[in-house]
């Protein structure tokens, strides 16, 4: 296995088709969109990769922005589009991931939302629930959404939690 962190805009065309496979694996509930792009929302401005003979069997994407947490600024890594090949799932691929990620975080704290059922897997790999929710803007619409059902947790000692976090722009 190789770990690899690549600019998304030194990703090949060959790369984008393999990362967009796995990603279709991953999430069959949006395949068909995985299946035309890499990204979901936010378009990552780094992809860590870990691949096995070339192909990627594990992915993070990575988007460093500021964000507005209560009344203050706050550079954060956010964090997406994680997943693990489902041929290759229950071998620790994605706490090594994890682990890489720690190494090369553009930023003082890594921030992401996710599903209860996988909020276990975070917090296994060091991550701290932070609240009390996440506000996002649709930059295309205006729209603010207000998200309190996925937990946001963070990556990184003395977040200043407690305090509504606005992501200023579309998730990740």
């Amino acid at each position: 296995m190789t770990c690899r962190l690549i600019a998304e805009t030194e990703l090949t065309d060959e790369q984008d088709a393999q990362l967009r496979l796995l990603l279709a694996k991953a999430f069959p509930g949006r395949a068909a969109h995985f299946r035309q792009q890499s990204w979901w929302l936010a378009r990552p401005q780094w992809r860590l990769i870990l691949s096995d003979d070339g192909v990627p069997v594990a992915h993070l994407g990575i988007e460093r922005r500021r964000v507005g947490v209560g009344d203050e600024d706050v550079y954060v890594a956010g964090v997406g589009h994680v997943c693990t090949d489902p041929a290759y799932r229950g071998r620790g691929l994605g706490l090594d991931l994890m682990k890489h990620l720690r190494a090369v975080l553009p930023a003082p704290y890594g921030l992401l939302t996710c599903s209860p059922a996988v909020q276990g897997f975070y917090e296994s790999a060091g991550w701290v629930e932070v609240g009390p929710g996440v506000t996002m803007t649709n930059v295309y619409t205006g729209e603010t959404i207000e998200s309190f059902t996925h937990p946001a947790m963070v990556l990184g000692d003395n977040f200043p939690s407690g305090r509504p976090i606005d992501i200023r722009g579309l998730p990740w």
